[in-house]
């Protein structure tokens, strides 16, 4: 004999964990950035969050363009993490909420990926560097010595840069806009955590 109030208690329950996963799925954010922990930089003068921020918005004031990077690394990428978080809705309407959560990681290791890579990619699109910049760039990396000559590059947009080099020293062989010390690209990550 089949005990009918069995079943629909099972069921129930069945609906009952499907239905929190969901809430729990509703309620969760990924985010790809730069949070509050990993925002200090060496040097101290200003946090990779605002220095994101201006490379992202630019500062006219500065003569900095605007040079998105997240933003755009994710609109490049959105296929790839729409099939992961489908995984992730996928688990949740199972009522696999430790499948949901890892999916959900598997998207924010996905996005700060894209970012990193975006930021590394020289054909990413974004405002080549000043003479200037390059300048200060390579002066910054090259090895002190006492003797000079003169060095001679093209930039990435093609201009001819010219300027006093100690003998010995060598040009930056990366050229590519926001990459100096790598602590920006490095502080990028995600968070998977409950809306607020």
């Amino acid at each position: 004999m089949l005990d009918i109030f069995a079943d629909v208690v099972e069921k129930d329950n069945q609906f009952n964990i499907i239905e929190q996963v969901m809430k729990e799925l509703e309620n969760t954010h990924v985010l790809v950035g730069i949070p509050e922990d990993k925002t200090a930089r060496k040097d101290g003068k200003i946090t990779n969050a605002g220095l994101m921020y201006i490379h992202s918005h630019g500062s006219p004031a500065n003569n900095i363009p605007p040079r998105p990077i997240i933003e755009p690394a994710l609109e490049n990428n959105k296929e790839r993490l729409g099939q992961v978080m489908g995984e992730a809705v996928k688990a949740a309407m199972a009522g696999d909420s430790a499948s949901m959560r890892h999916n959900l990681d598997k998207a924010g290791l996905a996005g700060q990926n894209a970012a990193k890579s975006y930021m590394n990619d020289p054909a990413n699109g974004v405002a080549p560097l000043a003479e200037s910049t390059l300048e200060q760039r390579n002066r910054k990396a090259l090895k002190a010595s006492n003797a000079e000559k003169q060095v001679k590059f093209t930039t990435g947009d093609g201009k001819n840069v010219s300027f006093t080099a100690n003998k010995g020293q060598q040009l930056v062989s990366n050229p590519i806009p926001l990459i100096d010390t790598t602590e920006l690209r490095d502080s990028i990550t995600y968070v998977v955590r409950e809306k607020s």
